[in-house]
């Protein structure tokens, strides 16, 4: 299938398919992978939380992908497995809480969150 691009209205939705096409893989699974930067291993944000995820939770890039997904969610806290229960859990906040150190979680802020919780600046 060839697609003529000589009128300007077929030049702009080619265009525009390329960006889509761009922004949805930049964006798509691997999005996960770019959380990363916003981990705080050892810490905690105890509170805020609305939802608690534990099926399927594998890792903190999990809980930082759910809450990126979720409009609501402005922070984050993944527990180890084994310290509330069998499974890892993610808590998904409505809030940005107070960071606490303790080796029992890996904590992330969404990017924007302006809550005077944060104590870091992204």
């Amino acid at each position: 299938m060839r697609i003529e691009l000589s009128s300007p209205s077929k030049w702009h939705i080619g265009i525009a398919l390329i960006f889509y096409f761009l922004i949805t893989v930049a964006t798509g699974p691997g999005f996960a992978a770019n959380t990363g930067a916003f981990m705080e291993h050892s810490t905690d944000r105890p509170g805020g939380d609305y939802r608690v995820l534990t099926n399927g939770v594998e890792s903190p890039r999990y809980c930082a992908s759910a809450c990126a997904a979720d409009t609501q969610c402005r922070a984050w806290t993944y527990v180890n497995k084994g310290t509330e229960g069998a499974l890892a859990s993610c808590h998904l906040k409505l809030t940005v809480p107070h960071a606490e150190a303790t080796p029992c979680c890996v904590s992330g802020v969404t990017v924007g969150s302006s809550e005077p919780g944060r104590v870091r600046g992204y």
